[in-house]
């Protein structure tokens, strides 16, 4: 097989997700191969193989690089990996905050890169070209020399030599001299109407806890509180919440916990679906509108929004994590059917 004109680097089910959502929405499904630098942990795994498949079968090139492994498959991925990069006339990257992706970023060639959505992250992406700040993710504070993350910054930001495409479905997210392409998961919403479940309410975890940034304790409470408003609940964990933490809200009456081979998106969308979906800020509450638009239009589903609040933050979390989460919630999308609860 000829060598695609345009390589993805991808780290999560999200992130290949949105890649096959460029692909579609450009028409790039024959021209682009997506390296997978596969995690470690078994439920990003899971959802990748799961989000690998359904990739493959609308045609994508998909390949499975061990780059993380403890053995000499490693070293062949990460070789695979450079060479693809180094050839590439286009990337496209899914997480541009990955430093095993920024140490990548000087054997580049290509004179045209694409970043795809990666959530709410991709609002610090544009903060920090438009800044000129180290690239570092909105959750970990500026520390120590930051060569590398400076060195990302300076080699993404748009110039007369290289362009930036940023696929995005969030406002505001463009940076200076970028062009936008708007992701309208058109993708996904080309699946078949999903089964609508009247009897329950969906809720969607977030990984808040495990990042440390909100207390354990104040989470699990707010979840019981939810529960014992709108029981029975399905609780869709985040892939990165804790084996306990996912066991300790098991534990609460009227809960069934699901732990989703496929992202959020896909798995409402895939369905079936409650009428009503309650998440806490996160991506998923800007990206479910958009995934969900046509039913919450012609069916009556409704998303609302649990804000995070203030009380919650551990005492590790930066002042700039803390306005970060308010952000999320606040900016939320406009519509009637997009609300705030408590």
């Amino acid at each position: 097989m000829a060598m695609p004109k345009t390589v993805a680097l991808v780290e999560t089910a999200t992130q290949l997700h949105n890649v096959v959502e460029w692909a579609h929405t450009t028409g790039s499904i024959d021209d682009v191969r997506v390296d997978v630098l596969a995690p470690t942990d078994r439920q990003s795994l899971r959802q990748l193989f799961r989000v690998a498949a359904l990739a493959r079968g609308m045609g994508v090139d998909v390949r499975h690089r061990s780059v993380r492994a403890r053995n000499s498959a490693a070293f062949t991925g990460a070789a695979a990996v450079a060479h693809d990069v180094r050839t590439a006339d286009r990337l496209v990257l899914g997480d541009p905050f990955s430093r095993y992706i920024q140490s990548l970023l000087p054997l580049v060639r290509a004179d045209h890169l694409v970043a795809v959505d990666d959530g709410t992250a991709t609002w610090e992406f544009v903060a920090c070209l438009d800044a000129n700040k180290p690239m570092v993710r909105w959750r970990k504070p500026l520390q120590g020399r930051m060569a590398l993350e400076a060195r990302a910054t300076k080699l993404l930001t748009p110039s007369v030599r290289r362009r930036l495409t940023v696929f995005s479905c969030l406002r505001d997210a463009t940076p200076l001299g970028a062009t936008r392409v708007d992701n309208r998961y058109s993708w996904a919403r080309a699946w078949r109407t999903p089964d609508i479940v009247d009897d329950r309410v969906d809720v969607l975890g977030i990984s808040l806890v495990d990042s440390g940034l909100i207390d354990r304790r104040a989470y699990v409470d707010a979840v019981a509180t939810l529960v014992r408003r709108h029981a029975p609940v399905r609780y869709f964990a985040h892939r990165r919440e804790s084996d306990s933490l996912v066991a300790e809200i098991d534990t609460l009456p009227g809960v069934t916990v699901v732990r989703a081979d496929l992202p959020a998106e896909l798995a409402l969308r895939k369905g079936p679906v409650s009428r009503r979906v309650i998440t806490f800020p996160s991506t998923a509450s800007h990206t479910l509108p958009v995934v969900l638009g046509d039913l919450m239009r012609d069916e009556g589903v409704r998303i609302d929004v649990r804000p995070v609040d203030p009380s919650w933050f551990t005492p590790s979390a930066t002042s700039h994590a803390r306005d970060f989460v308010a952000h999320i919630a606040a900016v939320a999308p406009r519509d009637p059917r997009v609300g705030v609860t408590t």
